[in-house]
């Protein structure tokens, strides 16, 4: 009688290959009937399945199942999933009967919520696990920087609020820049602007959709990615590419405004023509002076307004840093980060080094807010290649490593020198003397002096 071991459910179990077994490989979240951004996000009711593999020796001909949640954050509204027959070595959803759950709308965001699923048919029970993390995390450039758009269910998201400083206006009457085309032009910030650690005092404005920190000369008019050394450095891309705003006849232009009573200092493109479609781009681009919108880091909150969805073709939305290392891309030529929302009429991208699970208001003390705000990503948290590991440390006088284990808690990897500067780790599934490893159910750790951040991740064929 054959035996095979199995990584299942955090533990090793050992079955003959007569008898029925089943493993549950991953879970998908179908919320259409919401935002329809594929997460469980706080206050929202989705459909729920999961993926189930027949991995003993006999056939399933009516396999039915049940969830289970314990969490005080999670309602199940259809507890069901029917299976029907599952062959030997064969996968299944429940596509046709999904579960019904809802979270509640005061669920923290990046919360890991576990499931029990238990499986039935006839006189076979068995509970297998699966977890699911509610809230839709923000695009980030590895923990300095996030974006949040409105609409969105983070406290940080931002409110739609267009401030007209085109010269038409008396409430905030703006200064016309009369840039044309392929320009720029420099000016003296009215207040002290930190961008990823650096102070400045003045800013660069190009006709091309984008602001950069300092004082810089030379134009681009071609997008790129971010980040990318191709470009200006320090830059907020409002919508990079090539745009016009000096049309003769055109009611066109770039203003400036300083609002010195509530402290915020606003770039505006009005109506200014993107080429070669001749579409108006009317957007606005306001950082905020830190000493009065204080952030964890000291740096500046920036929050770039759209009066109308933007022409999605070949431009960059974004911000990058001064070395061109690490940014935010929300937008690259047609392509919108796989956490962010679509550009359309009124919509505001908020920029601001609170990450989600902070929320501003009552100050605390630098050591709690570090701890805090320390933070692992695993992506994809099933694989058959290698393993993402993006991470985030504000406190990096501390001592820090990211270590893995295997289900028998045997150390298997240690990567030591983290800096909040570098991209995501790549883990190519191999141990700390550079074997293989076998598939399995891996645990990866964020460890500080002062705090542990622990991810799962399963390795298959």
């Amino acid at each position: 009688m054959e035996t095979a071991e199995v990584f299942a459910d955090d533990i090793t179990i050992n079955y003959t290959g007569t008898d029925p077994y089943l493993t549950c490989l991953m879970s998908t979240v179908y919320d259409s009937s919401g935002n329809n951004n594929g997460f469980l996000d706080p206050g929202e009711t989705v459909d729920l399945t999961t993926i189930v593999k027949n991995i003993g020796g006999v056939d399933f001909t009516d396999l039915s199942t049940t969830i289970e949640c314990t969490s005080s954050y999670i309602t199940i509204n259809d507890d069901t999933g029917y299976f029907g027959v599952l062959a030997v070595d064969s996968t299944k959803e429940n596509i046709g009967d999904k579960y019904v759950v809802s979270a509640s709308s005061g669920t923290p965001y990046n919360t890991e919520i576990d499931f029990s699923l238990i499986t039935r048919e006839d006189v076979f029970v068995d509970t297998l696990t699966f977890s699911l993390v509610v809230g839709l995390s923000a695009p980030n450039d590895t923990g300095y920087y996030y974006a949040y758009f409105s609409g969105g269910l983070h406290v940080h998201a931002p409110v739609f609020g267009w401030v007209a400083i085109d010269s038409t206006q008396v409430t905030h009457p703006g200064s016309s820049l009369d840039l044309g085309d392929n320009a720029v032009t420099q000016l003296a910030l009215p207040f002290t602007f930190r961008y990823y650690g650096i102070d400045y005092d003045s800013i660069t404005i190009s006709s091309n959709g984008w602001i950069a920190m300092g004082y810089q000369t030379v134009d681009d008019q071609t997008n790129t990615a971010i980040p990318s050394p191709d470009g200006p450095q320090a830059m907020i891309a409002g919508i990079w590419d090539d745009l016009d705003p000096g049309n003769v006849g055109a009611a066109s232009d770039i203003y400036f405004y300083y609002s010195a009573s509530e402290n915020l200092f606003i770039v505006e493109y009005f109506r200014v023509e993107h080429w070669p479609i001749g579409n108006e781009e009317n957007f606005e681009i306001i950082l905020y002076d830190p000493q009065h919108y204080p952030t964890p880091t000291g740096d500046g909150e920036i929050i770039v307004q759209y009066l109308n969805g933007m022409q999605e073709a070949d431009n960059t939305v974004g911000i990058e840093n001064a070395s061109e290392t690490i940014g935010v891309q929300y937008f690259l030529n047609g392509t919108y980060d796989p956490l962010g929302a679509p550009i359309t009429d009124e919509f505001a991208i908020k920029y601001t080094t609170y990450s989600p699970d902070q929320s501003p208001g009552a100050e605390e003390s630098r050591a709690q807010t570090r701890q805090v705000v320390n933070s692992l990503i695993i992506y994809p948290s099933i694989t058959k290649g290698c393993v993402k590991i993006r991470y985030t440390i504000h406190d990096m006088s501390r001592y820090a490593a990211i270590e893995i284990y295997d289900v028998m808690g045997r150390f298997v990897r240690r990567f030591n020198h983290l800096t909040n500067s570098q991209s995501p780790i790549t883990w190519n599934r191999k141990d700390y003397l550079g074997r293989n490893i076998s598939k399995g159910i891996y645990f990866v750790s964020l460890e500080t002096d002062g705090s542990v951040v622990m991810r799962k991740v399963i390795l298959i064929e």
